[in-house]
């Protein structure tokens, strides 16, 4: 080999060498070559601040119409914003961040959770507590399923997905309502975690005690899911990055995980809050995987998501919240677009205002958390609430809790129990302004699935509302639940093959449930055939006044 072929092979090792250098500083989380994060506030932003910020692509962390906008962004963007004149100032750090995962008082024990000592506590609770508490293992995560294919770069995220139901006669599937508490969407949002479990401590310890607490586990199936997305969650508690809000689904499918620097961004992972099947799109989302608001290949796309979907699927669910951070917030569907109202508008939002006044918060002149729609923090496809509400009827809220995405570990107690009035309002919504009871076969006294029409809101689709699915009883039960405001309503019951039943004034109280049976008279022959025959299904309706 000559000299120019050696010195050649020589540049090409070290060109080798470079890149591989520089690889791993971009995809391992070089300090040198990422610019570290951090939170900016827009005070008293404008309209046109919004608009620039908002369609722009930014990771928008928090926001109060005409008082502030928060981005999580670097600090040449800062310095660059406050040469152009715009008021803003610092208000989270990633140094902040890091330094609030761990605990300083002694009586704040080892701060926030990982995924061990979670699992560890709910598998405790289980055997404390045998009679009202089951663990389930629902689901399997991305790190899980790609460790199990055989790819050891994954061993380090073998989760599942734990929901710890709490019910008297807990193995079984009752006749009655199940409510949910979910946290941890976000991996950088770890107080919600906390609020959940804290949540169900308060359940266990007043269990027995407190008549209120007690009458709804025995008559209610609550179900806790702590933490949606472990393996994200395992890159915050690591601080591998305080930043990452996504999982670590393998998008550009080279068998690890990639992350660039400790900024929260990078070419895997998928945002779960963007994934569900109802609604989900672009706005408020991103078509690219780099992005933190990756709403994925397609809806339903995550394992982690899935799992929701079959949990719902499983269970009647009639309310529930979803723990997030921050803003003090608490939000109702629905959030894709800021002309979409729901349907149940009233009894929504009713709920939300009893939640949020129940929460003191520090932000807000009234001294509480805010409620307001989903959009109002800014509009958003595919995420959770709407989903919940827009597919399957359930009263879903999402709580945006507390001033930053990690609070000081110090502050989690005060925080959780800060939140336990509002959790126990919810919990204790099945009891009051509702109708419910069950539909069964005339001849068989079999359960009927039907649909439940309640005039004036189920009818009404226009301009001033968005669809919802129709409600309906389920198949093993034939139970329906209504959640609605005061009042007298007319109600019809429908089911294919069945003549169509309707009620009038029907009152519901806010001080007690109302209950209505109802039993259905399949059509006769000749109208059936007629039916299957002809342009649609048919439906005689019986008319019944109740007074």
């Amino acid at each position: 080999m000559n000299r120019k072929s050696i010195f050649n092979s020589i540049i090409s090792v070290i060109i080798i060498v470079f890149m591989s250098i520089f690889s791993c500083a971009v995809f391992a989380g070089s300090k040198s070559k990422i610019e570290e994060r951090l939170v900016i506030r827009f005070n008293h932003p404008s309209e046109d601040d919004i608009e620039r910020f908002g369609t722009s692509g930014f990771d928008i962390a928090a926001y109060k119409p005409d008082v502030y906008l928060d981005i999580v962004t670097t600090m040449s963007n800062y310095n660059k914003w406050r040469a152009q004149g715009f008021d803003i100032e610092i208000t989270q750090t990633e140094s902040r961040l890091r330094s609030n995962l761990a605990a300083r008082r002694r009586e704040a024990l080892d701060g926030y959770r990982d995924y061990g000592r979670l699992l560890s506590e709910l598998q405790q609770i289980e055997q404390q507590y045998p009679n009202i508490c089951k663990l389930y293992d629902i689901g399997d995560t991305w790190g899980k399923m790609l460790s199990n294919s055989g790819n050891d770069n994954y061993d380090k995220y073998i989760h599942e997905i734990w929901a710890l139901k709490v019910s008297d006669n807990v193995a079984e599937e009752e006749d009655e309502p199940s409510i949910y508490y979910m946290g941890e969407h976000h991996a950088r949002e770890p107080i919600s975690l906390e609020v959940t479990m804290a949540i169900l401590q308060h359940v266990l310890a007043n269990y027995g005690t407190d008549s209120v607490i007690t009458s709804n586990v025995n008559n209610t199936q609550i179900w806790f899911i702590p933490l949606l997305n472990p393996n994200g969650h395992k890159i915050v508690t690591d601080k591998q990055d305080v930043w990452w809000r996504k999982n670590i689904r393998d998008n550009n499918e080279n068998g690890h995980f990639d992350f660039v620097g400790k900024s929260g961004n990078g070419p895997d992972g998928v945002d779960l809050n963007r994934n569900y099947g109802f609604q989900w799109g672009l706005t408020g989302a991103s078509g690219d995987p780099n992005s933190q608001i990756y709403h994925g290949p397609e809806s339903w796309s995550e394992p982690e998501v899935q799992a929701v979907k079959d949990f719902f699927e499983s269970h009647h669910f009639i309310a529930g919240i979803t723990y997030h951070s921050y803003g003090e917030l608490v939000m109702y569907p629905y959030g894709y677009s800021d002309t979409a109202i729901v349907p149940d508008y009233g009894a929504i939002l009713k709920l939300a205002i009893q939640m949020a006044e129940a929460i003191p918060g520090t932000e807000h002149e009234h001294g509480h958390y805010s409620p307001q729609a989903g959009w109002e923090l800014y509009p958003s496809m595919g995420d959770h609430s709407d989903c919940a509400y827009g597919a399957y009827g359930i009263f879903s809220y999402t709580i945006e809790l507390a001033t930053e995405f990690i609070p000081p570990a110090d502050n989690i107690s005060s925080i959780c129990n800060d939140n336990l009035d509002a959790a126990m309002i919810l919990l204790n919504r099945p009891n009051y302004a509702i109708l419910t009871g069950r539909i069964t076969d005339l001849t068989t006294t079999e359960p009927v699935e039907a649909e439940i029409i309640i005039e004036n809101i189920d009818d009404v689709y226009n301009d001033d509302t968005a669809f919802r699915n129709p409600y309906k009883s389920d198949h093993k039960f034939g139970r329906y639940y209504r959640l609605l405001e005061d009042g007298n309503y007319k109600v019809s019951f429908r089911a294919e093959g069945y003549k169509t039943v309707t009620k009038e004034n029907i009152q519901i109280r806010s001080t007690e449930q109302t209950v209505l049976d109802i039993v259905m008279e399949e059509n006769d022959s000749s109208m059936a055939s007629s039916a299957e025959s002809g342009s649609g299904s048919c439906f005689i309706e019986i008319t019944t006044s109740i007074e």
